[in-house]
């Protein structure tokens, strides 16, 4: 009897196991890719369709056109022969004859994670990557300095999948994970599960406790009663796991592993083919501020506007909790290329270089980085030589008030100015004529752009051979080479901005912080001579990173929030954040590129405007197949093709 009930237990861990393999989650994704992409395919050749027919009632058109078109009609032939085709009339006159189903699927179900999911195993081909990053089966306790062992019983692929899913959906807790995704039998079958696990747990383990909740710290556990904790008293499935399982999970990561995950995801974009060739990018860090009872985060000091009794806005120094992280993001795509994660009260330049050479690593071979944007902050004079001495990389920053470099920039452009004013002229006037005509006076050029209809102009001066720059070099400003007598200044190149009226919140923001005292005509630096609107243009570049990297990533995909209160499970959700971020960017690329023909005129929409167009699309719908057919059918509309009596609130539509 021992024995049989050994070999009954051992035959269902090898079963476990074979179900939750990598073979097994890529043959049940591609039938899962397979079925999303009939819906799209056939709703692609129907707009096609549509398409050649309007053209052929158009005007004739050139040989370029005719061959574009019958390249189109080549494929969507292919495409007829092994498509479902969309036929909702149909489908519903089959249902009317009782003809039978050949299989029924939810129509609401969102495919964005299928073909997340999708990309992620077949096109980057990352199942190694995703099993390699594991928990470590044992490590050191740093408070007994005693070895413990780590047991996991669920494999690391699924784990991983279940941390970028979530982040992918913009859930950023562990109760909405339960109820959005960890009881939702269509995306956990996919992982593995069954229905029943999805229904009653893939264990019994802690099931007596449903329903309880502790009488007091570390009391015992009794009912919870009605007035008891929300959590203590779900109702309906049980979930396949728990959300503290993952978040266990994501808290004993290491950083090496989870850097080496981050880099492989990059690098497999980077050969996918998804970034230019030459890269203007933009460093960039924020801060993820943390509640008391967190374990292991930094402590800054910032003041903070508050209204007073007077109702009059007064600064008030604070100390915040949390920790930084640092982006290097390329301006075209949007794309994170590198990453670094540490305590709040770490300076910006800390990382900065590693950051980079990183950046280049991930990159190497397919792109290569030209240039980088780069805030007050990092304004730091051996890291700026660094980056073009040393590495090749143009960049281009900001100088402060109260540097020499500042004032000789915006003495020349005063000069300039004087010289060659005319009587009754104020100094934006002068620069505004000069401006229109990209004029010149000893030697400082001036350029104006319109920036909208009734609206103030751009106004710039270039200014060529600034030389008050002992700050740029090896050491920065604390270097002894300045009192070598060989020392000779090296060059730098502004752009001095004379009226901004676009000037972004980004750039108000870091001037507020890094360089409080500054109130006149912004100066951008490069090391390069280059035209005053090149230097504008990259240096503005830089606001995308706030909006698209630190803005969307916290509002979106859940970036600076963790599943718990620990300085590892915070590192993980900050990688897990990002490369569902980037995941989603970067597949939203290839699509286009493998559509090969994008409508310039379709709006472009954001991440949140995309998930309530498909939640509104697909609500309350079912896809119904039948044979070489399918339809899309409200749920009612079905229930009374099966002779189900309505009442009058439920009437299908006509």
């Amino acid at each position: 009897m021992l024995a049989a009930a050994m070999g009954t237990r051992n035959q269902s861990r090898g079963h476990e196991a074979e179900r939750f393999s990598a073979e097994a989650l890529e043959q049940r994704l591609e039938q899962a890719h397979a079925v999303a992409d009939l819906e799209r395919q056939a709703d692609r050749l129907v707009a096609e369709e549509r398409d050649a027919a309007a053209s052929n009632e158009g005007p004739a058109d050139t040989r370029q056109q005719r061959r574009a078109r019958e390249r189109i009609a080549a494929r969507r032939e292919e495409r007829v022969l092994h498509l479902l085709v969309r036929d909702d009339d149909a489908i519903r006159a089959a249902l009317e004859r009782r003809e039978r189903i050949d299989d029924v699927l939810d129509g609401a179900a969102p495919a964005a994670l299928d073909d997340l999911l999708w990309f992620l195993i077949h096109e980057l081909k990352l199942t190694s990557a995703l099993k390699a990053l594991a928990v470590p089966s044992s490590s050191l306790d740093p408070t007994t300095n005693r070895l413990v062992k780590h047991r996991t019983m669920y494999a690391p692929l699924v784990l991983n999948l279940l941390s970028l899913m979530t982040r992918s959906l913009g859930i950023t807790n562990g109760p909405e994970m339960q109820a959005m995704l960890l009881t939702d039998p269509r995306w956990m079958t996919l992982l593995g599960f069954d229905r029943d696990e999805v229904l009653l747990g893939s264990t019994r383990r802690s099931a007596e406790r449903i329903g309880t909740t502790r009488n007091g710290e570390g009391g015992r556990f009794e009912a919870a009663g009605p007035l008891g904790p929300a959590r203590a008293r779900l109702d309906g499935p049980r979930g396949a796991l728990s959300s503290q399982t993952i978040a266990e999970h994501e808290g004993a990561l290491e950083a090496p592993a989870l850097d080496a995950f981050f880099n492989a995801v990059v690098r497999a974009i980077a050969r996918l083919g998804l970034l230019p060739t030459q890269i203007h990018g933009s460093l960039d860090s924020t801060c993820e501020e943390v509640c008391p009872s967190f374990e292991g985060a930094g402590r800054v000091s910032k003041k903070v506007k508050v209204a007073s009794k007077a109702r009059r806005p007064k600064e008030v120094k604070v100390s915040v909790l949390g920790f930084k992280v640092w982006f290097f993001m390329d301006g075209a795509t949007g794309l994170p290329l590198a990453f670094a994660f540490d305590r709040i009260e770490v300076g910006d330049t800390r990382r900065a270089q590693a950051l980079i050479t990183q950046a280049k690593a991930n990159v190497k071979g397919y792109a290569t980085i030209a240039s980088v944007a780069l805030d007050r902050g990092f304004l730091d004079g051996d890291l700026l030589w660094w980056l073009h001495q040393k590495q090749e990389i143009r960049w281009y920053c900001p100088s402060k008030e109260k540097m020499h470099v500042t004032d000789e920039a915006r003495t020349r452009v005063r000069e300039a100015l004087a010289a060659a004013a005319e009587p009754g002229e104020t100094t934006e006037q002068t620069a505004q004529r000069l401006g229109r005509a990209a004029g010149a006076s000893t030697g400082v050029r001036f350029f104006e752009r319109a920036t909208g209809p009734n609206r103030a102009t751009l106004l710039l001066a270039q200014v060529d051979g600034l030389h008050g720059t002992d700050w740029y070099g090896p050491g920065g400003s604390d270097s002894s080479r300045v009192n070598a007598k060989s020392y000779r200044p090296t060059a730098l190149h502004a752009t001095v901005i004379v009226r901004w009226p676009d000037r972004s919140t980004a750039d108000r923001e870091d001037a507020a912080t890094h360089d409080p005292a500054s109130e006149d005509w912004v100066v951008l630096l490069s090391p390069t001579v280059e035209f005053g609107l090149a230097r504008y243009d990259r240096y503005d570049a830089r606001s995308l990173i706030e909006n698209r990297m630190n803005r969307e990533g916290k509002q979106h995909f859940g970036l600076g929030t963790s599943l718990a209160r620990t300085e590892g499970a915070m590192r993980s959700a900050t990688v897990f954040s990002t490369l569902a971020l980037l995941l989603h960017r970067a597949l939203e690329q290839h699509e286009a590129r493998v559509q090969e023909i994008q409508d310039l005129r379709a709006e472009t929409l954001g991440v949140l405007r995309y998930r309530r167009q498909q939640v509104l699309r697909t609500r309350g719908t079912i896809l119904v197949v039948m044979g070489a057919q399918y339809g899309r059918l409200s749920i009612v509309e079905l229930l009374r093709f099966t002779g189900l009596e309505l009442g009058p609130k439920l009437r299908a539509p006509p």
